[in-house]
C-alpha cells in the first residue's frame, strides 16, 4: 500500500473530491429513504456548492498513490448557518473511501483541522451529525467534543450538534 499523505486540497481537487464524497457518503442509500437519498447525492454531486464550500473553507485531504482517499472541510467563524453561530468554526464533510476505514484517516483529517482552528484563533469548532454514522460519533466523543443539543430532523435522519472549546 501507499504511503498516506495528508494535505490542503486545491480546487483542481474538486472532482476527485466530488468523486470521494458519492464513494463515502454512498452507503446511505441504503438507509434514507429514497426522496432524502436523492436529495443527498444531488447535494454531494452539486459542483458549484462543492466549489463554493472549497473557496470558504481550508479543505484537507488525504492521498494513497495518486488516489484520494479522504476528504474534511474546516469552516471558518463568521459564517453563520442555522445550525452554527457566526462566532463558531465547523467542521463540514468529513469522508473517507470504505476500502480505506479503520485505518485513522478520519480520525487524522479531523486532528489536522482541529489544528488549523487552534492556529488560526478559533474559540469554538463546531460539527453536527446523525444516528446514521455512529463510528463518526464515537470518533467525536473521544476527539473532545461535547454534545450540545438535539437538532431538528435532516434528511429524514436525527442528528446532533456537538462542540468543542479551543
Amino acid at each position: 500500500m501507499d504511503t498516506l499523505v495528508y494535505q490542503m486540497a486545491t480546487l483542481a481537487d474538486a472532482v476527485a473530491i466530488r468523486d470521494l464524497s458519492l464513494l463515502s457518503y454512498g452507503e446511505f442509500a441504503d438507509v434514507l429513504e429514497p426522496a432524502h437519498w436523492n436529495t443527498m447525492h444531488k447535494n454531494q454531486s452539486d459542483m458549484e456548492n462543492l466549489t463554493s464550500l472549497m473557496k470558504g473553507s481550508a479543505t484537507f485531504v488525504c492521498w494513497s498513490g495518486d488516489q484520494l482517499v479522504g476528504v474534511v472541510f474546516l469552516v471558518p467563524s463568521g459564517m453563520a448557518t442555522s445550525i452554527y453561530p457566526a462566532d463558531w468554526a465547523h467542521i463540514r464533510r468529513l469522508g473517507v473511501d470504505p476500502a480505506f476505514r479503520r485505518m485513522g484517516i478520519g480520525r487524522r483529517l479531523m486532528e489536522i483541522a482541529i489544528e488549523q482552528a487552534r492556529n488560526s484563533g478559533e474559540k469554538i469548532l463546531g460539527l453536527h451529525t446523525s444516528t446514521m454514522m455512529p463510528s463518526a460519533r464515537r470518533m467525536y466523543d473521544q476527539l473532545g467534543f461535547s454534545l450540545i443539543r438535539e437538532l431538528p430532523q435532516i434528511l429524514g435522519q436525527q442528528y446532533w450538534l456537538y462542540k468543542m472549546a479551543l
